[in-house]
């Protein structure tokens, strides 16, 4: 009971692996053990993630795509996931503590969350979805710059909501939203102006001094 959750997960596995041998031998696969093979059967048989679109985009900044890598993958350590892990820890939302700390929660309904995006609307023109953000960013329309962009932008805002996040469970620290979403409006800027040497069209000129990206 005194044990790491890490060690209580690798006894776990153990058993597991135990209870899938038969008189000695491997019996999940014809041709004996292999760590590949045990791999594959511990991961089991998942969907595979077809956003790949909306996170591998040549105009989101790659510690961002990253990030959004491991959403679609529902593989963020959020406490929800860790407490799920045998973590000892409250899975509660670790900014606003009203509601499990879920990947939805975090960057759809917490309030803090809701705040920051408010303040990112205030300088920018989209519609920031209440369920589902990277379903949201596959449906994307206009040029291919506008898609990007918007993408780009989404990810900018879950990065740092998530940043936050961690700052407020490592150090007990937290932005206000006012300076979190003065942030990902910045990056974006920055972005945008490391790209103008690419081809623009007048209407994505347009577009850009509507969502206040471009002077």
């Amino acid at each position: 009971m005194n044990s790491s959750w890490v060690w209580r997960r690798i006894c776990k596995i153990k058993e597991e692996m135990v209870a899938s041998y038969n008189n000695g031998k491997w019996s999940v696969q014809t041709d004996g053990y292999t760590p590949a093979g045990s791999y594959e059967w511990f991961k089991g048989n998942r969907p595979k993630v077809n956003r790949y679109k909306a996170v591998w985009n040549g105009w989101v900044i790659p510690k961002h795509q990253f990030m959004g890598w491991l959403i679609a993958h529902n593989a963020l350590s959020t406490t929800s996931k860790l407490f799920g892990f045998g973590v000892d820890i409250e899975n509660k939302c670790c900014i606003c503590a009203l509601a499990e700390e879920t990947t939805e929660h975090l960057f759809c309904e917490c309030v803090y969350s809701k705040r920051v995006v408010r303040e990112v609307n205030k300088q920018t023109r989209w519609d920031y979805p209440e369920s589902e953000v990277l379903n949201w960013c596959m449906q994307r329309t206009g040029s291919v710059l506008q898609k990007g962009i918007q993408i780009a932008l989404m990810l900018s805002l879950l990065y740092q909501i998530w940043h936050q996040r961690n700052k407020c469970w490592n150090e007990k620290i937290l932005l206000c939203p006012e300076r979190v979403a003065k942030t990902v409006i910045v990056e974006m800027r920055a972005r945008v102006r490391g790209r103008e040497r690419l081809q623009m069209t007048l209407d994505d000129l347009e577009w850009l001094k509507r969502m206040s990206l471009v002077e």
